[in-house]
Formats: C-alpha cells, sequence, structure tokens
C-alpha cells in the first residue's frame, strides 16, 4: 500500500473547507506521534479496528498499512468526500455519521483514534457497554486532552481520583504514553494532549478472599453518586442512593438506604479499613469500592 505523506492529506482536506472548531478538528501532522499510535495498537491482519474522527485519513492510512480491517466513523459530509477520494482500500468502511449513535460492528478487536475531545467521556462509556456484551476488544489507543487522561488513569495522586477513573478502572487497565503539544496538529489547540492505550481488566476476580462478590453495575453507581459531592464524607455520601439504583436487579432506594443503614452501624469488615465512614471519597482506592459493593449487596441479600 501506497502512504500518502501526512502534509499533503491535510493540505488536501483543508483546501475543501476550513477545520471546523465545533466538531473538534485539530488534525495531527507530526508523524513521530501516528507512529507511536500504531505501535501502542498492535494490530495485524486478524484485527479489526474502529477509527473515531478520521478527518484527512493519515491514521487511517497506517492503520490499514498493518492489514487489519477498518471501519472509520465520520460526522463531517466534506471529510467524507475526502476520504473517499484520498483513501480507497477494500479493508476501509467509511461511516457517515455520528460515533455516539452508530452501532458498532460487532466483532472490534482494537480502537485507534484521534477523537474529538469533546466526545471523550462519552466515547468511552459506550465503548465499555461494547465490551460488557461482546467482550472483543482487546485494546483502546486514543489521543485525548491531557486534562482529561489525567483524570482517566488517576496518576496525579488522591486530587486526580474521581467518578471517571474509579469507573474505568473496573474495566480497564489505563496506560499513559506520549504527551504532545499543540505544534504537532493543525490547526493548533490550545491544550496539551496525551496518547493513552487501555487494555480490559478485571478487578472483581482478584478481590481478596473473605469480600463478598458485589453486583458490577452497583459498584459503578455507588462510585458516581459518591463522587457527585467529594468534599463530605462516606457517612454522609453513603446514606445518599443512586439516581439509577432500579436498573440493579432487585435494589430499590428505600431498600439501598435500609442497608446502607445497617453498613454504617457496623462498619468494620473485611476490604473496608478503619475509619472510613469519615474519608472523603478521593481518600479511598478502587479496592475499597469494590469491598464497599459486596458488602452491601451482601447485606441486601
Amino acid at each position: 500500500m501506497h502512504l500518502q505523506k501526512t502534509t499533503e492529506l491535510v493540505e488536501s482536506l483543508l483546501l475543501r473547507r476550513s477545520a471546523d472548531k465545533e466538531l473538534g478538528q485539530h488534525f495531527l501532522i507530526e508523524d513521530s506521534i501516528l507512529d507511536r499510535t500504531i505501535e501502542l495498537a498492535g494490530l495485524d491482519s486478524e484485527d479489526h479496528v474502529l477509527e473515531v474522527g478520521p478527518g484527512p485519513g493519515t491514521l487511517t492510512q497506517l492503520l490499514l498499512a498493518t492489514g487489519a480491517k477498518v471501519t472509520a466513523i465520520e460526522i463531517d459530509s466534506v471529510t467524507c468526500e475526502h476520504l473517499r477520494d484520498s483513501l480507497q482500500h477494500e479493508n476501509l468502511t467509511l461511516i457517515e455519521g455520528d460515533a455516539l449513535k452508530v452501532k458498532l460492528p460487532l466483532d472490534l478487536s482494537a480502537v485507534v483514534a484521534n477523537i474529538p475531545y469533546q466526545i471523550s467521556s462519552p466515547l468511552i462509556e459506550k465503548l465499555s457497554q461494547h465490551q460488557r456484551q461482546y467482550f472483543g476488544l482487546q485494546r483502546i489507543v486514543i489521543l485525548l486532552q491531557e486534562e482529561f487522561a489525567i483524570r482517566l488513569s488517576m496518576n496525579a495522586g488522591i486530587a486526580s481520583r474521581g467518578s471517571l477513573g474509579m469507573t474505568v478502572a473496573m474495566e480497564w487497565v489505563t496506560q499513559m504514553d506520549l504527551k504532545v503539544g499543540p505544534q504537532a496538529f493543525k490547526p493548533q489547540p490550545r491544550i496539551h494532549s496525551r496518547l493513552v492505550k487501555l487494555e480490559p481488566n478485571d478487578p472483581f476476580k482478584e478481590m481478596d478472599e473473605g469480600i463478598p462478590e458485589p453486583d458490577k453495575r452497583l459498584a459503578r453507581l455507588i462510585v458516581s453518586t459518591a463522587f457527585e459531592e467529594r468534599r463530605k464524607k462516606m457517612r454522609n455520601r453513603l446514606m445518599q442512593a443512586p439516581k439509577r439504583i432500579t436498573r440493579v436487579k432487585g435494589w430499590h432506594a428505600s431498600g439501598y438506604r435500609d442497608v446502607a443503614k445497617r453498613l454504617i452501624a457496623s462498619p468494620q469488615r473485611e476490604g473496608l479499613p478503619l475509619g472510613w465512614l469519615d474519608a472523603r471519597p478521593e481518600q479511598l482506592d478502587l479496592h475499597f469500592w469494590l469491598a464497599l459493593a459486596g458488602w452491601l449487596q451482601e447485606l441486601h441479600a
């Protein structure tokens, strides 16, 4: 496969139309970042990879060069015209539409993309939902806003802990990679970016003996609710029933509050550290949240 120059692909698209900031169009022009993205993805001819927001096709052509089957979803009609003219390949399926609404192929094994930053959180949630149903994704490699990547990986200490990172950690191991400056894009954004790799993980299988197995959906809801007011102590946050608690089989708000009261009255349990009721959500790690959900589930049974 003949690879076109990165700058030529970008300029070819920009001749058709200016970059649309509302669509988050900042096109990567640094070849070393593109090459590192492919290296992290580790693709071969057995893979079916999803690319969200292919833009000028600079990453798309490198994905195709690995021999992988590529499904690219692009919301902008002019960009789609450019891609159809510039990249014709038997392994490429181009879908014009919103990646957050389009139904994803069932057999995906990887996601590799320089995504519009404004869809980062809902896209990761959609991919997580896809994985819960089909279990096929082996890796996700995406370029994210630096600040978002830090919250996702929670690698900047307690202050970086939050609902996003904690719920993602229940399903993925997050690895921070190259930091990317504004100069690597055209037009240049006002922020720094970060390459991030996610690989599937199931920490529920690694829980210590003696801790009841939690409902995974319950665990995610408890975390999301607790971090809504992260400066309040756990004895306060635990009594707040998650808004969507009825989505967890057998649970409802009043029943949840009854179970929470029982746990607060008898808080010393395996996996729950001493004094946890007076801790704030950000002071507690992933193992705590899994244990907490497990004990709530046990008391509810």
